[in-house]
């Protein structure tokens, strides 16, 4: 699958255009996403930050493409996530990459990290489970 099939799968789904992601690079075991900064994704008003549901979601948008791209037909289902929230995400850009650590037939284990200027500095972390259907 290359990355204008999955970037206009993605604009199908309604939250994913309100999000306004985009993937960057694909392959068979990861996936890089960014979303480019908008006022509407501001979660503190005052020190402008992102929300962390936008965080958790772009992280669990990208674990899931990472396991399966195409996800029109049956996408993979989240069963169980962990996300641990490191530092603030401020105003810019917000990358993540998701890495699946094991694919089954049934289950797959994805890590999944977010930063913003520095991939060493992370904003998030995060270890999503999905059922593979």
């Amino acid at each position: 699958m290359n990355l204008q099939s999955v970037n206009a799968n993605i604009s199908r789904v309604p939250f994913f255009r309100f999000m306004n992601f985009e993937i960057q690079d694909l392959d068979s075991l990861h996936a890089e996403a960014e979303v480019k900064f908008q006022p509407r994704l501001i979660g503190n008003p005052v020190m402008e930050y992102y929300h962390g549901g936008i965080i958790a979601s772009l992280m669990e948008a990208t674990a899931a493409i990472a396991v399966h791209p195409d996800f029109t037909d049956a996408p993979a289902k989240p069963i169980n996530l962990t996300v641990d929230y490191l530092r603030p995400a401020v105003k810019g850009s917000l990358f993540a990459r998701a890495d699946v650590t094991r694919k089954g037939k049934r289950i797959a284990s994805v890590s999944v990290n977010t930063w913003q200027t520095a991939r060493d500095k992370p904003v998030a972390e995060g270890l999503y489970h999905f059922l593979l259907v």
